[in-house]
């Protein structure tokens, strides 16, 4: 599946859900992303994945009905996330996609429109696509075809994996319970 096919079935499929099933979706993609951005602050001894932990625990507190305000969690948030340009290796790209995925999660918060999720939704996207480029490509020749990391099984189980969980949040009673018990594994499993 290519990218404009990808993002047209999730934007539909997004915008079928319900505000807190949005919510609960981009929870989720966080607790999948967090421990690349864990990965990232041990190697390079920058960051605050405190932050990051505070803005799920507080995604987690909005769907089980407590008022939130995400004001100032999102001006901590956005000083922990890395800059690519100061950080030029994958782990860099990766946590800047867990942080920058966050962000969209306490605006989803605020949202009752489904961009936000997109926006994480993509950021799970653009992390395994970068992933396979470096797998396929570590030299960075530019060697890789779109095509190549469209059928790679990573960026299909990824796929895969984000249409299951729109459906999957669709309709739950449960979403605390869901969020909590599907956020267990990572996005990817980096030594």
């Amino acid at each position: 599946m290519n990218f404009d096919e990808y993002k047209e079935i999730v934007e539909k499929e997004a915008g079928n859900l319900s505000h807190e099933e949005r919510v609960a979706l981009c929870l989720i993609c966080c607790s999948r992303l967090s421990p690349l951005y864990s990965k990232f602050s041990a190697v390079e001894g920058w960051g605050d994945e405190l932050v990051l932990s505070q803005s799920r625990q507080a995604a987690n507190g909005w769907l089980s009905g407590a008022s939130i305000d995400v004001g100032d969690l999102s001006k901590q948030l956005s000083k922990v996330i890395p800059d690519t340009e100061d950080f030029g290796s994958a782990l860099g790209s990766f946590a800047l996609n867990a942080g920058v995925a966050h962000e969209y999660l306490l605006e989803q918060i605020q949202s009752k429109e489904y961009v936000a999720l997109i926006y994480v939704l993509q950021n799970c996207y653009d992390t395994i696509d970068f992933y396979v480029q470096e797998l396929l490509d570590p030299e960075c020749n530019g060697g890789v075809s779109e095509s190549d990391i469209e059928n790679h099984v990573a960026m299909v189980n990824e796929i895969n994996w984000q249409l299951s969980m729109l459906n999957k949040v669709k309709g739950n009673k449960d979403l605390v319970k869901f969020a909590g018990d599907q956020g267990v594994e990572p996005i990817l499993n980096i030594a």
